[in-house]
């Protein structure tokens, strides 16, 4: 039992030691059809949802435009896929550029 119980310790390290490798990156998305009160908590449980994601800030700028604020591991997603699950809510989205 004692040998079982170091098997798995010593797999789960490598397992531990690599996630303190991941890279924290923020990222802004400007995102389309944003114009009611329940459209900014769907974009961001949208975003939210993605695994790698850790913090979404959804803010309106005016009437059907808003810019999402993320927070997310580079090593479990990338900034296409975060602007596709807002997309794919049916709240268009793209990795703002400048």
């Amino acid at each position: 039992m004692l040998k079982v119980m170091h098997l798995v310790l010593a797999a789960g390290l490598p397992l531990a030691a690599g996630s303190a490798l991941a890279t924290e990156r923020t990222i802004v998305l400007d995102v389309q059809n944003v114009g009611c009160i329940t459209c900014v908590p769907i974009v961001e449980r949208a975003i939210g949802s993605v695994a790698g994601v850790s913090s979404v800030e959804v803010v309106e700028e005016e009437l059907g435009l808003a810019v999402a604020t993320v927070i997310y591991d580079d090593e479990l997603v990338a900034p296409e896929a975060l602007a596709q699950a807002s997309t794919n809510a049916g709240y268009p989205a793209v990795v703002r550029t400048n």
